[in-house]
């Protein structure tokens, strides 16, 4: 009897010490859904079948609601179509439209939700996620009102949401397509974003992680506003193209690091205002019409091994900034920078050209950096900021040829910026992602270089180079 008494006594303490047993719910129409949402305990899971079914809806309990293929939710018009108010929770795998003007189809309040794979059509925000933590919102499909007369809202909208992790959703015609506001140590990675307003967009976070992503034809590719320690790395940002657009646009940005992004066909690669002690390093700015912008009261920012290709302008800066273009001797490689080579006691001007294997950074000595500093924000370009007319001729054989001649002629000019190491070789950029399988060809070109036929070659030279001799000798006189 003994042995009998010890096990009733251990069945009771394993019975009144352990939850209830989590129960499955499937459900084929609303009335139902919206019964066992009321009656469900915690930890439940509701699968719901294919269907529309009407919302709206709230979640107040711990469980997982998941969508067999074809489940779609519809809400009327207005408020939240899903309301979140419990912790834990998970909705995964549902179709959901019809939010309010101002309300969103997936509503959390509160923390550790999981939302991922859901489709989001015809909503204002897609999430909005508040004052709570540690959520994961992965491999969602969003977009707003397809009528362009309707103001839309953010794809992804977190307030107050630390600890979040935001990855491979697929985010198109958005206000914002990411927009993080006071939400520290999150991570947001290998999403898609397009034709937003800024496809990535931080406000007041800390310790943010921005990594794999692909940003194209927005305003800006990424947002980054009054925050701190940022890592941007390997994200793939092509065509933002408006005319005050960036690639990647820093204000009241501090303490940063921008790190081997691909930074390609932007108005603006990135521009600064107000973004101090930034580290910009082994990017490459490609096929932009500024590859970088440095706007007022930007100053000790690192900017050393990128690569700039193929820009309109290189680098432009507010001359009043005070920022370092090299680091322990090695600065940046451009593209459009010469060099004198002698050869058989004759000069001849070439341009530095990558090898099919550039040496890494340890590899470097001295005689791969140029013995000709380089100059950028030149007389040309100082020229076009008092003559707009003269940008009629930014990118032409001829400028480039005038700048070449600037590098070992003292002409009287105003540098804007000087970087005393400039490298001979591209350097090696191989972010781990594979390249995003944005068609260029099928995104319109954004820098159209002004092509000089050969027989009007010279007499363009000639008489650009007469006019800005003009205008420096006027300057000069009038100083």
């Amino acid at each position: 009897m003994k042995w009998q008494t010890y096990f009733l006594l251990l069945l009771a303490i394993f019975f009144f010490s352990s939850p209830a047993s989590a129960e499955e719910f499937i459900v084929n129409n609303e009335h139902q859904l919206q019964t066992v949402l009321e009656t469900a305990v915690e930890h439940d899971t509701v699968t719901i079948k294919e269907g529309i079914y009407k919302g709206n809806f709230t979640v107040n309990m711990p469980m997982t609601i998941k969508g067999e293929e074809g489940a779609t939710i519809i809400g009327p018009n207005k408020g939240d179509v899903i309301t979140v108010n419990a912790d834990d929770v998970t909705i995964e795998n549902l179709q959901i439209e019809g939010s309010g003007s101002q309300n969103a189809g997936i509503h959390v309040n509160g923390n550790r939700s999981v939302l991922k794979n859901n489709k989001l059509y015809n909503v204002f925000h897609g999430i909005v996620v508040k004052k709570s933590y540690g959520h994961q919102i992965e491999h969602n499909a969003i977009t707003s009102y397809l009528d362009k007369n309707l103001h839309k809202g953010h794809g992804i909208y977190l307030i107050e949401a630390p600890h979040s992790i935001i990855g491979n959703n697929t985010i198109f015609n958005t206000n914002d397509g990411i927009y993080l506001s006071y939400s520290n140590s999150s991570e947001i990675s290998r999403n898609i974003v397009s034709k937003t307003r800024y496809g990535i967009h931080t406000m007041d976070s800390v310790d943010v992680v921005i990594y794999q992503n692909e940003a194209t034809q927005n305003r800006n590719g990424l947002m980054i506003m009054q925050s701190k320690r940022v890592l941007i790395k390997e994200n793939y940002l092509y065509a933002n193209t408006t005319v005050e657009g960036a690639g990647i646009f820093l204000f009241d940005t501090f303490d940063s690091t921008i790190l081997t992004n691909i930074i390609k066909k932007n108005n603006k690669g990135i521009y600064f205002e107000n973004g101090i002690r930034n580290t910009i390093t082994f990017n490459e700015f490609d096929e932009n019409d500024k590859g970088m912008e440095i706007g007022k009261d930007s100053d000790e920012n690192q900017i050393y091994l990128n690569n700039f290709l193929n820009n309109n302008e290189q680098i432009i800066t507010d001359k009043k900034n005070e920022n370092v273009f090299s680091r322990d001797g090695f600065g940046n490689y451009w593209d459009d920078q010469y060099h004198l080579k002698m050869d058989r006691n004759e000069p001849t001007i070439y341009a530095s050209v990558c090898t099919s294997n550039p040496a890494q950074l340890q590899q470097y000595n001295r005689d791969e950096t140029n013995a000709y500093a380089y100059k950028s924000g030149d007389v040309f370009y100082h020229l076009t900021t008092s003559q707009p007319y003269l940008q009629l001729f930014s990118g032409s054989p001829a400028v480039r040829l005038w700048n070449t001649i600037e590098q070992f002629v003292p002409i009287p000019s105003k540098q804007f910026i000087v970087d005393e190491y400039p490298i001979q070789m591209p350097v090696v950029i191989e972010p781990e992602f594979e390249k995003m399988n944005t068609n260029e060809q099928n995104l319109s070109e954004v820098n159209s270089a002004v092509n000089v036929k050969k027989g009007g070659f010279f007499l363009s030279f000639m008489s650009l180079s007469f006019l800005i001799l003009w205008m420096t000798r006027r300057m000069k006189n009038d100083a």
